[in-house]
C-alpha cells in the first residue's frame, strides 16, 4: 500500500494513505462533479456581469521612403526602425487631438493612445496599427483615422510617401475573455476546489476508518474484527417493530 510521511516542527508526523486518498476520491466523485458545475454557474456569472467583450481592427501601412531611386543603407535599414520611430509619429498628441475630434470621442488623447499598438512585421516596411475597443465598429473608425492623419504627418517631417495596404474592416471576433474559456477556467477551478475539499476532509479526519488506524493508534496488533452485517440490523430491527405492534394489540385485546 503507497504511503507518504509528511514531516512538521516538533516530531510529528502524518502518513497519508494514497491509495485511501484515491479511494475516497472515487467514493465522493459527485462532489467532483458538483464542484465543476457550481465553478461553471460561478464563472458565465462573473463574464456576464463583469466581462465585456473586446474587438480589435487593424490598418497596414507601407512606407516607401523618398522618390528617388536609389537604394541606400539607411533605406536598408527602415524595416528595423519604424516601430520605434513612427509609433510616436502615429501616435502624437496632435494626430490624437485630431482623431478625437473627426469621431467626436469623449475621451482624452492619453486615453486614446492606450488603445492603440503600432508594430512592424518582420523583415518589412510594413507598420501595423492595431485598435482595441469594445465597439468593433468604432475600432475600425480609429484605426482608418489614425492611419490618415499619421500617414499625413510622416510626409510633412519626411517627405515620405506613404501607402495604404489594407484599410481597417469591422471585426467581431472577441479577443477578450471568451464565453468558452471563462466556463473552462471555473470547471477547472471548481474540480480543484472540490477536490482539495474531500482530500484535506481525509487527511484531518481523526477517526479510526481502518485496522491500521487502530494499530498505529493503540500500538498493538489487531488479532480479529467483527464484521457488522447491515441485514441482521435491519431484521432486528423489523422484529423489533413487530413485537411492539404485538404488544399494543395484546394490550387492547385484554381491554
Amino acid at each position: 500500500m503507497e504511503k507518504m510521511d509528511t514531516k512538521f516542527e516538533g516530531n510529528t508526523s502524518i502518513e497519508i494513505d494514497l491509495k485511501a486518498i484515491l479511494l475516497k476520491i472515487k467514493t465522493y466523485w459527485y462532489v467532483l462533479i458538483i464542484g465543476v458545475l457550481i465553478g461553471m454557474i460561478f464563472a458565465m456569472g462573473y463574464f456576464v456581469s463583469f466581462i465585456t467583450p473586446i474587438y480589435q481592427s487593424s490598418a497596414m501601412v507601407y512606407l516607401r521612403g523618398n522618390s528617388s531611386n536609389t537604394i541606400s543603407l539607411e533605406a536598408l535599414q527602415l524595416g528595423s526602425q519604424l516601430t520605434s520611430d513612427y509609433e510616436i509619429i502615429f501616435k502624437s498628441r496632435p494626430v490624437m487631438e485630431k482623431v478625437i475630434k473627426k469621431l467626436n470621442l469623449n475621451m482624452s488623447p492619453e486615453g486614446l493612445s492606450s488603445l492603440i499598438s503600432i508594430s512592424n512585421p518582420s523583415d518589412s516596411r510594413i507598420l501595423k496599427i492595431t485598435v482595441t475597443h469594445a465597439d468593433p465598429e468604432m475600432a475600425r473608425d480609429i484605426a482608418n483615422e489614425v492611419t490618415s492623419y499619421g500617414m499625413d504627418s510622416v510626409r510633412e517631417i519626411d517627405a515620405q510617401e506613404p501607402y495604404v495596404v489594407e484599410q481597417a474592416v469591422t471585426n467581431t471576433a472577441n479577443v477578450g475573455l471568451s464565453k468558452t474559456k471563462a466556463l473552462g477556467t471555473g470547471a477547472l477551478l471548481g474540480f480543484v476546489v472540490a477536490l482539495g475539499c474531500i482530500v484535506l476532509r481525509y487527511i484531518f479526519n481523526d477517526n479510526v476508518q481502518s485496522i491500521e488506524d487502530v494499530e498505529r493508534t493503540l500500538h498493538v496488533p489487531v488479532l480479529t474484527v467483527v464484521a457488522e452485517d447491515k441485514s441482521l440490523a435491519y431484521n432486528k430491527k423489523k422484529n423489533g417493530k413487530k413485537d411492539k405492534v404485538n404488544e399494543e394489540g395484546g394490550a387492547k385485546n385484554g381491554k
